[in-house]
């Protein structure tokens, strides 16, 4: 609201946006993100776990991969 009626100025940083997804994982690492807690998945089970089909498992998958780095989440399945 206070933007579109320009009652306040405020400015979104989005430092991540024009980086690779293995970019994104290994500075994670470096800042010592625990990627176990974290998943990317639009569809998981009752239980949290990632379904490893959808395209966000997918990006997910290739971004660890890319990175040389093991994803250290289970999934449900992996899409190849």
């Amino acid at each position: 609201k206070a933007g579109v009626e320009q009652t306040l100025r405020f400015k979104i940083h989005t430092p991540l946006v024009a980086l690779a997804k293995a970019q994104i994982i290994r500075h994670g690492v470096e800042l010592g993100v625990d990627y176990g807690l974290t998943h990317s998945c639009y569809s998981p089970n009752e239980a949290g776990i990632a379904c490893g089909r959808c395209d966000a498992c997918h990006l997910r998958l290739k971004g660890f991969a890319e990175a040389g780095i093991a994803d250290p989440i289970s999934y449900l399945n992996q899409k190849t």
